[in-house]
């Protein structure tokens, strides 16, 4: 036994005050008298003794005041304990769509999964381990655990998704973790290559045998929203990923109907497209591919066609030139309806709009619409300006972006004046030209605040957009309107693990919105905020998501060759030798105090003093 404070033992004079009083409080006698003397006549120490009495109730106070004393000095027990640091293992399982590939009887997932359980089992006592799924992107699944039960729930429960891999996000987060703790090392279980390694604490396991496997790679649509249903072009590409020639059967259905069927013939890493006919309505585009073969993951791809209606477009504007040019525009294509206001009529609570355009013209409040400012005010407060040029000549321009598409001679188009723009966050240049030896951005497009926006630094009303010669401004803005449009292709098809962004402005009163995900699972949504962002997009499929007054479908697509190209590397990169992790034994003294304990028996020493108490005073009145 030691002590923390033996200072306390200064306290111990205090026993000697607790004596002084019971000295001074001596106990009385009982003396009979006969009634006929008069007793008050008594001297006092005939009815009080001389002596110091002690008795039970002074032995408890003086146990209960030693024992307190005993407990300031902090008094303790050594013991000594020995066992071992155990290793910190971080798992790292890889959960994408290549993991869905078949090995003989089982999958790649059923094999890792099994070599997961396996390293839960050889777990020492001192052992713990962290779980970590990697997919589109990685996962922390648990903490650092030494229950072997949970571990292995967590493993079984796990399912290989129809994403991509997000191998070096996670190793880095691996990595991080791993420089956090001391003993550590780290597990990858996957079928793909491991990258060059320098630390080696990290041990890669693959699994993965087959090559046999085509992919559906791309499914594209171009639904012109000027265009007819029998108009619309749909696109299948399809790749042998396998060593020898393949055959295989191309089917398409609308809505269940079929379409089409074609076999394909394609020699090793060959690649095709194939066009879709047949497309006579809106619905719910599916290609498959016939047999299936080692992936079945990507032998399936998804599109909507998209129903054909009016496009609701606000223009604030005062130029009746412009104004005219959109009339043209509205008789001419029959699908966008324009309405135009004043910038002293607009205001935020105009009833909803799929998009609005501004012309000269910046609104206070940011519009809750898909939006395009066309030669916005110098001094606006949205995006900056350098100032005014003249002569200007477009010298190139984003060909990937879909509001470039389909335009050719852009470059002959000449702009006696236009704006400076500056790209910033969100915004990035779609067109760039020249104007006095001098590069600049003529028009932006991006996303700000979850909404879609194009910036135009030359002004439309001063071209006419009926004539012949400025066809590719035409095209242009035509363009600029299927992208503004909510409801165009670009928001309806995904890749899987992608997050989808929808405006719900229009829709703010909406609540209790459910997700419905391809698997048949219903998802409940936080639809507080807008934009809204979906996150739970991995599996390929159709999404519908609604709620009262309010519907919207999109489709997921793997569309991965990295995925899809299961066949395991030939050449394997130089295996950095695993250095595992050291159990190292050690030896603990411990101090385990008695504090707590004395101060119970303190408490029912006082608790006994009391009680005693009580009884003799009762005692003394009967």
């Amino acid at each position: 036994m030691g002590f923390l404070n033996l200072l306390a033992l200064y306290y111990l004079p205090i026993v000697g005050l607790l004596i002084l009083i019971y000295f001074f409080r001596k106990k009385r006698k009982t003396i009979p008298v006969p009634s006929f003397i008069p007793w008050r006549g008594l001297k006092q120490d005939t009815v009080r003794t001389r002596f110091f009495l002690a008795d039970i109730l002074f032995f408890l106070q003086l146990a209960a005041l030693l024992l307190l004393i005993f407990f300031l000095t902090h008094p303790y027990f050594t013991s000594i304990s020995k066992g071992v640091v155990g290793k910190n293992i971080i798992l790292l399982i890889d959960t994408s769509a290549s993991m869905q590939t078949r090995e003989g009887k089982s999958t790649r997932f059923d094999l890792i999964k099994a070599e997961a359980l396996r390293l839960v089992e050889k777990m020492g006592a001192g052992d713990s381990m962290l779980v970590i799924s990697m997919h589109s992107s990685p996962q922390i699944l648990s903490e650092f655990s030494k229950d072997k039960g949970k571990l292995k729930k967590i493993i079984k429960t796990l399912e290989s998704l129809d994403t991509g891999t997000s191998l070096e996000e996670g190793l880095s987060l691996s990595l991080s973790l791993l420089n956090s703790i001391s003993n550590g090392e780290v597990h990858v279980l996957t079928d793909k290559e491991a990258p060059e390694l320098k630390d080696n604490r990290i041990r890669f396991v693959r699994h993965g045998k087959a090559s046999d496997n085509i992919a559906i790679t791309g499914l594209d649509i171009y639904q012109d929203m000027f265009k007819d249903y029998r108009e619309r072009e749909a696109y299948v590409t399809v790749k042998n990923f396998s060593e020898e020639p393949k055959v295989v059967l191309l089917k398409t259905f609308l809505d269940k109907e079929p379409l089409a069927e074609e076999a394909i013939e394609l020699i090793p890493q060959e690649q095709r497209t194939i066009r879709v006919k047949g497309i006579k309505g809106p619905g719910l585009l599916k290609a498959e591919l016939e047999p299936e073969d080692s992936l079945a993951a990507d032998n399936h791809a998804y599109a909507i066609i998209k129903i054909n209606k009016s496009v609701n477009v606000l223009v604030v504007t005062e130029d009746a030139f412009l104004q005219e040019e959109l009339r043209k525009v509205e008789k001419a294509t029959e699908q966008v309806k324009f309405t135009t206001i004043t910038p002293s009529s607009y205001t935020t609570n105009l009833k909803d709009y799929d998009i609005a355009i501004f012309h000269r013209f910046i609104p206070e409040d940011y519009p809750r619409e898909n939006a395009l400012f066309i030669s916005p005010p110098m001094d606006n407060k949205l995006f900056p300006i350098r100032g005014w040029t003249r002569g200007v000549r477009v010298i190139d321009w984003n060909n990937d972006h879909p509001i470039m598409r389909h335009l050719d001679y852009l470059e002959e188009i000449w702009i006696y004046k236009a704006l400076h723009l500056e790209p910033s966050e969100g915004l990035k240049t779609l067109i760039k030209a020249e104007a006095e030896s001098e590069n600049l951005p003529l028009a932006l497009a991006g996303t700000l605040q979850g909404r879609r926006v194009v910036v135009l630094g030359f002004d439309l009303a001063e071209f006419g957009l009926s004539k012949t010669k400025n066809m590719p401004i035409l095209i242009m803005f035509l363009n600029i309107l299927q992208w503004l449009n909510p409801e165009g292709v670009e928001a309806s098809q995904i890749k899987t693990g992608e997050h989808l962004v929808i405006n719900l402005y229009p829709e703010k009163e909406l609540k209790n919105l459910s997700l419905l995900n391809p698997k048949g699972k219903t998802i409940n949504i936080d639809s507080t905020h807008s934009p809204l962002v979906i996150t739970d997009t991995y599996y390929a499929g159709q999404y519908l998501l609604r709620g009262k007054g309010f519907e919207k479908r999109f489709v997921a697509n793997l569309f991965d060759e990295s995925e899809s190209g299961i066949k395991p590397s030939l050449t394997p990169g130089k295996k950095l030798e695993f250095e595992e992790a050291k159990v190292v034994p050690f030896v603990k003294e411990e101090k385990k105090e008695l504090g707590k304990y004395i101060l119970v028996v303190v408490s029912l020493l006082l608790l006994t003093e009391w009680i005693l108490y009580y009884l003799k005073a009762r005692a003394r009145v009967v």
